[in-house]
């Protein structure tokens, strides 16, 4: 086992030191795993927030991974660009990906007007699957061994049953207190169950615009890893909304007292974004096609 263990880092090192040249052009097929955080950022006008029984509404901060395929075609500097020395600006890349794995929208929502004062709901949505697919380009330096990219894509939800966590910030004396209005917000897990019509009605596709940095290290001829970094923007406007059945209940109570008739299955929420920022790291292996 200590000889594996030495053998492995003796190919690592190695791998690392040796002057390999990176990339310059033609096709190449990549994948990575990208551990991402996650901030969901809300945006919706008063007179919705008020349809929903809140008084304000905030972002939360998750975290998910996913996974994607990458197949780009990179323009060399000299070939395509009449550059002499490809040492500083080595190309273009222009690259399709198509990625698969997990989504996040975490929310806390709330009213100063309760029975017991500031209340606070927490709640966390896990999604699995989510479709991102989108276009990069990349502006290839330093012999190729480092990319600038910045791209458009596209964001799909396709998990019909997400789960989620709720919790709030009163105490057992005050969740009992709430409890005997018909407001009930002790702490709970579930699904979300979305119907087919609420499936049909819902925006599912998000717009997201990402910036990236990735520093290859070749390997061999035609094997490479890199690793990056990201930030990018997911504007997503769902037009209806699903939550926890406490969380709805809660705002038909509180639409009950106002005279509002609330039904989330047949009134869309047209103000209502749900927005998020989304940050972290990938690492991945890159191939000559």
């Amino acid at each position: 086992m200590f000889r594996m263990k030495k053998t492995l880092f003796a190919i690592i090192f190695t791998s690392s030191i040796i002057n390999i040249y990176a990339f310059d052009s033609g096709l190449t097929l990549g994948f990575k795993a990208n551990m991402t955080g996650s901030l969901t950022r809300p945006h919706i006008n008063k007179k919705d927030m008020e349809y929903l029984g809140a008084d304000f509404m905030e972002g939360m901060l998750g975290y998910v991974t996913t996974g994607d395929a990458e197949l780009t075609y990179i323009f060399d500097s000299i070939r395509f660009f009449h550059y002499k020395d490809a040492s500083v600006f080595g190309g273009l890349g222009l690259s399709f990906n198509l990625g698969l794995g997990e989504g996040f929208s975490g929310q806390i929502s709330g009213s100063t007007d309760t029975p017991v004062g500031l209340t606070r709901v927490y709640c966390r949505v896990y999604m699995t699957p989510v479709l991102k697919t989108g276009v990069l380009l990349k502006a290839f330096l330093l012999n190729n061994r480092m990319s600038i990219n910045g791209g458009l894509g596209l964001s799909v939800p396709m998990d019909p049953h997400p789960t989620y966590e709720m919790y709030s910030n009163l105490t057992p004396e005050k969740l009992k207190i709430m409890k005997t209005t018909g407001v009930d917000f002790s702490g709970e897990t579930g699904t979300l169950v979305v119907s087919q019509e609420q499936m049909k009605k819902i925006n599912p596709v998000g717009y997201t615009l990402k910036l990236g940095l990735d520093y290859y290290q070749p390997v061999t001829g035609s094997m490479e890893i890199v690793l990056g970094s990201f930030l990018s923007y997911l504007i997503y406007k769902p037009g209806y909304v699903t939550m926890p059945k406490k969380i709805e209940e809660a705002a038909k109570a509180g639409g009950e007292v106002k005279g509002i008739d609330v039904n989330f299955a047949r009134d869309p929420i047209k103000s209502f974004y749900m927005n998020s920022l989304d940050f972290g790291l990938n690492i991945g292996l890159i191939f000559k096609v």
